[in-house]
């Protein structure tokens, strides 16, 4: 390429954000019945113990939840490993579940992901997150998402609790 015509072919991409929500004021039943769950589970702790969580107590969620392994990575920031994906994110999301998310997410998107699981951790204690969803273009595809810590400890987060609901624009009166 010639001198001077490098940053022609590139452009920045302004994603929209992630509404974060720390009141917690939910709309759709499944994020608001996980949050009532983490709360029990937590036992007067900062959090529930990974282990506290019983998939056959929350059968009726299952489909909208995943749980992520939560890293640290160099430089700020968190790297998100999906141990379990319910059946209805993975309609909206593709085969997350036991996958690296860089080899299923586009860079900008597993960006998004880090920066709402960032906040949840500099929350301390769970949040209500909603946008739309950006993946493969599905930006007809409105989410709210219930984000919560867990620790193998009760005390520090390792463990990312996530519940989801999905509407199509049509559903809202978009």
């Amino acid at each position: 390429m010639a001198s001077g015509q490098e940053g022609t072919n590139r452009k920045s991409i302004e994603l929209p954000p992630i509404e974060v929500d720390t009141t917690l004021a939910f709309e759709a039943p499944e994020p608001l019945a996980g949050l009532e769950y983490w709360r029990g589970k937590a036992e007067g702790r900062p959090m529930p113990r990974r282990n506290d969580i019983r998939p056959e107590e929350i059968a009726s969620l299952l489909p909208y939840l995943v749980l992520f392994d939560l890293t640290p990575l160099p430089g700020g920031g968190v790297d998100m490993f999906p141990r379990l994906a319910g059946a209805r994110f993975e309609e909206v999301f593709g085969s997350i579940h036991n996958r690296p998310l860089s080899t299923r997410l586009a860079p900008e998107i597993l960006a998004r992901w880090r920066g709402v699981a960032h906040a949840m951790l500099e929350h301390g204690g769970p949040i209500r997150a909603f946008g739309n969803v950006l993946h493969q273009d599905k930006t007809f595809i409105r989410f709210e998402l219930l984000l919560a810590p867990l620790g193998r400890d009760g005390q520090s987060a390792d463990t990312m609790f996530l519940v989801s609901h999905f509407w199509m624009r049509s559903e809202i009166g978009a």
